[in-house]
Order: C-alpha cells, then structure tokens, then sequence
C-alpha cells in the first residue's frame, strides 16, 4: 500500500526530476559489473605474477569497497595496461541502449538531468545527443536541463576515471565543487533512482552520503526497488535517508512505472507545435549555408594545426556536390573583437571556432592567450539565433569546450568537445563534418560523420564531440 502512495506521490510531483541511473543499466546491455571488471583486470595481470599475489588480490574481488583492489591492480598492471583492459571491457561499440535507457529518454520535459557512475556512452546514445555530458559539476546545472553528470568519469577520458584510492581522494577532496554540486543536488531537487541494486556499493554509499546531508530532515527522493531485494531493514535504511521505496516484480513493471512518469500524451498534443529545432535539424538541408570560421593559436601555447583545419574545411567544401551553396569566410589570429565584429558585418548559419581551450573558457589571440568567459561567448551567439538573427549551429572543436558551451540557450545546435583532444581527431573531425555538410545532411547527420573520422584516427585516444540541442 506505501508503495502505491509514494508512486502516486511521485507521478504527481510537479518539478523536473533528477535521475540516479546504477550499473544495473550497462549490465543490461551486456557490459561486465564493477566486480566483473575487477575479474577481468586479475586475469589480465602478466604471468609473472607470483601465485601468492594473486591470492591476495583474488581475495579483495569479494570486499564490499573496490577501492583498494583495483589501486593494487592498476600498480600491477602499470596505468597503461590497466587502461586498455578497462576500455576493452567497457567499450559499448555495437550493443543497443537498453529498453532502461529508451525509457528514461521518454521521459522528455520531466526529466531535468541524469546522474550515473556508469562510464560507457549508453545514455548518451539513447537519448541521441540530446544530453549535454559532464564529469566535472558545476553549480550551473541546477539552474539547466538537458545534462548528464558522470560522477565517476567518461571512458574515452582516462583522466577522469574514479577507480582507486587516489582517484576517490581526488574527487572528495581535492576536487570539493563535487560535493557542493551533489549536496546542492541532493537538497534541493526530488530524485529518483533506478537501475541499481541494494547492495551495490556505490549507491549504498550514495544513500548514506544523502542520508548525512538530510541532518534528519531529508528532502522526499525515490527509488525503484525489486520486490525480492525490500526486505524491512532495507526499506528503514531508505527511509532514514528520505527516499520512498517503489517496488516492482519484473523489469517490464519498472519500465511501465517509468513510462508512467512521461508527460500526458493529450498535454502534449496540445500545445502550441512550431517546428522544434530538433525536427528543423533534421529535414534536407536547403537553400545557401554561410560559415564563419575563426581560428586563434596565440605564440605563448603550443602550436595547434588551425591553418591546416582551414584548408581541410575548404578542400571539403571544394569537392562537395553542393559546394555551390557553402559560403566560407575565415577570421585568422582571431581575438574576441574580431569574431563579434565578423557577426556584425554579415549574418552566418554556423559559426565554427579552431583553437586552444581550458575548462574556464576558449582561448583567443590578444597578442597573447586570452580567456573568453563562456558567460560572454554564450552571450555573444545567442545575440545571433533566432529570433534576432539566423545562427543555426556553433562548433567549438578545441579541448574541453564542452564546459565553455554550457551557458548558451538560443543557438539551436551546438557541438563541443569533451576534455583533450588529439590534433589529428580536430582534423578528421572537420574533414567529416563538412563532407557531410557538402552531402545535403544535416547538423545531427555531420556530427556523426565527424565522430566516425575522428574516432578511426586515433583509435585508442580520447576523443567525445558532444551534441546538444538548444534554442
């Protein structure tokens, strides 16, 4: 009877939710456990490694905390080896999202973000590219929609790996915005968790780290929970921490739950329909695409192939089948003052940025680097879309751009990249996209056409062009 109260309780909450997502998710899609992947790495150590230390290491795999086990295992390993096992083992090339997956991108307006621990691309895939993905949190996504916090990393990013003890430590304690962003999270916004199991770890330490926070007085969160794992002691611990347990029988009961959750099909229908820019994207492209790219490789950073960006980008155009439409104008050496001056003098579909970037903002050229604050780049382009202007899509192909994109709202398509990028990905990066541009496809089509060549070209470098629909 709790169960049916805090369901209805739930399906009548009026905010945007934010939604824990476990490994329940990836293990549906085929991809190994936390304790299946510490299986792996023991069976990937050299056969040098003496019996007795197998043993010990053997010995962990069963402890509650990993922690320990996979530091021991990436000492023995060494970093590199380790790396490659974890990137083979949880590699999603080829498997569908599963029906999970599907079913929280269904969820559409009641969805305000997504938390995971899970480092594959599933959710992404899913929710095609309509998730802005993040493994460094900001104060920002509370106030935004439309994002995907990865609390324990992206695997096409080692660096942002939280596996060992030195990676924990660096995330909860030399990294404090983590725990402000999760506690603002955590106080503020109705949760709900899915695709976990009672005695996964990671969540046991997410309830009691939730139940720490509440200080007695927990905010109301929720959780879906297999019948067979509520036991009473298991349903007090959630209720310490605020969060009503919503128990199911099978996986295809949990998914109609979340179906539930979905927004009325008749509010949907009702509403006001211009075309969303999603479905704008994704009709022919038509009628002339004028570009502006801008490029900055200021003399105190290390050189990047900007020049050889452009001139792939132009050979791309050139032998394009509709190269007659693409109208290309370059701003080189560029600082803040030129790329707003540019706009001024001529109206652009696409604005295209080649250069050096930082988590705190893009680089340009001022005679040395310059920082441009993402508030102020944001600012600048949504100046230009719609309805004021005709700026359609902006790509910023330049290391960690995805955090300098964050802030804008108005443009319709933004491509970024997430964390480092490798000169040759840049390249092949925009080799694809425009060749795909010169074909008739649209944004959502380049981008994948650009991720393709990328990833072909350095296949064992990190390299994530996020997509996100705005405006």
């Amino acid at each position: 009877m709790s169960s049916t109260i805090d369901l209805q309780e739930l399906r009548a909450h009026p905010t945007p939710l934010v939604v824990y997502v476990g490994h329940e998710l990836s293990r549906a899609a085929g991809l190994p456990s936390r304790r299946e992947l510490a299986r792996a790495l023991l069976d990937a150590l050299p056969d040098s490694t003496p019996a007795r230390r197998r043993r010990e290491l053997a010995a962990l795999v069963d402890a509650p905390d990993l922690a320990d086990l996979f530091t021991e295992l990436e000492r023995d390993l060494t970093p590199a080896r380790f790396g490659l096992v974890v990137e083979r083992a949880l590699r999603d090339d080829g498997l569908e999202p599963p029906p999970l997956a599907r079913a929280l991108a269904s969820l559409g307006p009641r969805l305000q973000g997504i938390v995971t621990p899970n480092l594959d691309r599933l959710l992404e895939r899913a929710f095609e590219a309509r998730l802005v993905a993040h493994v460094r949190p900001s104060m920002g996504l509370l106030q935004r929609g439309g994002w995907l916090l990865k609390i324990n990393g992206t695997l096409s990013e080692r660096s942002s790996w939280v596996f060992t003890r030195d990676q924990r430590a660096r995330v909860r304690h030399r990294e404090p915005v983590h725990a402000r962003v999760l506690r603002a999270l955590v106080m503020a916004k109705p949760m709900l968790f899915v695709g976990t199991m009672i005695d996964d770890p990671i969540f046991d330490d997410v309830v009691a780290h939730v139940r720490d926070l509440g200080e007695g007085a927990p905010p109301r969160h929720w959780a879906l929970v297999a019948g067979d794992q509520l036991t009473p002691a298991t349903r007090a611990k959630l209720d310490d921490a605020g969060i009503a347990a919503i128990s199911y029988d099978t996986q295809h009961e949990a998914l109609d739950i979340l179906a539930s959750l979905g927004p009325e099909p008749d509010s949907v229908r009702s509403r006001p329909s211009p075309v969303s820019p999603p479905e704008l994207l994704r009709r022919p492209a038509s009628g002339p695409l004028r570009v502006l790219f801008v490029s900055a490789n200021p003399r105190d950073l290390d050189s990047l192939a900007v020049d050889r960006e452009q001139r792939v980008i132009r050979e791309s155009i050139a032998r394009a089948v509709e190269r007659d439409r693409i109208e290309l104008e370059v701003r080189v050496a560029a600082c803040f003052a030129d790329l707003s001056r540019a706009l001024l003098e001529a109206s652009f579909d696409l604005v295209h940025i080649a250069g050096h970037g930082e988590p705190l903002g893009i680089l340009l050229d001022e005679g040395g680097h310059m920082h441009v604050p993402p508030a102020e780049l944001a600012a600048l382009f949504d100046e230009y879309a719609a309805p004021r202007g005709r700026l359609r899509c902006v790509v910023l192909n330049a290391c960690w751009s995805a955090d300098a994109s964050q802030p804008i709202s108005k443009v319709p398509t933004v491509i970024s990249m997430n964390g480092p990028i490798d000169d040759r990905a840049a390249l092949a990066f925009a080799e694809g996209f425009y060749d795909a541009l010169g074909a008739g496809r649209d944004f959502a089509a380049a981008h994948r056409e650009g991720e393709r060549r990328a990833r072909s070209s350095v296949p064992c470098g990190p390299f994530e062009a996020l997509l996100s629909h705005r405006g």
